[in-house]
């Protein structure tokens, strides 16, 4: 049976600040969340950070939790930061407000983006070293905010957007001070793109991944089910034995698909990527945090 890649011993430690990406739909918000909920056991609290409505970090959250679940809101976001920049909320709300200012900032979305990133910025400060996990745009996107402080500094040069981008240049874009989780599913071709952002990650944002999650990987089957399988579909009768041909068609996909991962993963190093993957196994149902919390912790991935 292939195993599972071991490109680094163990796991580094995170730092304070999470940044989570990945494709949609890969399971990043519940992962986010996992992450949140297992500092917080640890810890006695976390942060965790949504854009949006919340809604989906809310649910995965449930009741009782420990996290406290910070929403970022594009609009009230630049607003605090330009009020930053101004040093007047009510200016803030003026200048955000003009007809002509609100169309230049529908055209230049990055100064948005800017506003949200330090907005976690300012949840970090008031964290008093509580972990705060981010919930990231999704893989290109996500890969673009991260290059943005830099491109914003190196394009202003002075003045108070340089020294915002250059704030959060020191505050968000340095493994020091943040780490970088990607989330990914076992299927080939989403598993090369995300190789692919993690090499991005490395060679464009000098953040190389901390952690690269494989959601629903497929566990490993024992070593004589196949056969077993096979021996069911040559033995039984005509109904019997057509349902044992389809198990063995599914054990036999399986395996294939679990090998097929383990290839794409153990082939990382070509595209930059050398890091020990951790292989979150399928669920019964869609896990929620404090199941995720719980695998994090007892893999010491935490």
């Amino acid at each position: 049976m292939a195993e599972a890649p071991t490109a680094a011993e163990g796991f580094p430690p995170l730092s304070p600040i999470v940044l989570v990406t990945g494709k949609g739909g890969v399971g990043k918000t519940t992962l986010a969340a996992g992450l949140a909920e297992a500092a917080a056991r640890r810890d006695g609290g976390a942060v965790l950070v949504e854009f949006g409505d919340g809604d989906s970090g809310a649910r995965v959250l449930g009741r009782g939790s420990k996290v406290r679940h910070e929403v970022v809101e594009p609009r009230t976001a630049l607003e605090m930061s330009v009020g930053r920049l101004l040093g007047s909320k009510m200016l803030a709300k003026v200048f955000t407000g003009n007809f002509a200012v609100r169309r230049m900032l529908r055209a230049a979305p990055a100064l948005r983006e800017l506003a949200m990133l330090d907005a976690v910025g300012v949840i970090a400060d008031a964290a008093k070293g509580r972990r705060v996990v981010v919930d990231m745009p999704a893989t290109g996107h996500g890969l673009a905010w991260m290059r943005l402080p830099m491109q914003m500094r190196d394009l202003f040069g002075s003045g108070g957007l340089y020294e915002l981008s250059e704030r959060l240049v020191r505050r968000l874009v340095v493994p020091s001070a943040c780490s970088v989780v990607v989330v990914t599913l076992p299927e080939r071709m989403v598993l090369q793109e995300t190789l692919e952002l993690c090499g991005a990650l490395q060679r464009e944002v000098g953040m190389p991944p901390a952690r690269l999650v494989v959601n629903r990987f497929p566990a490993e089957l024992p070593p004589d089910a196949i056969a077993q399988a096979r021996a069911l579909a040559a033995s039984s009768g005509a109904g019997a034995g057509e349902a044992a041909e389809q198990l063995v068609a599914l054990l036999e996909a399986r395996e294939s698909a679990r090998a097929e991962a383990l290839a794409t993963l153990r082939d990382a190093p070509s595209v930059g990527v050398a890091l020990r993957p951790l292989l979150l196994p399928v669920a019964a149902g869609d896990p929620n945090a404090a199941q995720v919390a719980e695998w994090l912790l007892r893999e010491d991935a935490a």
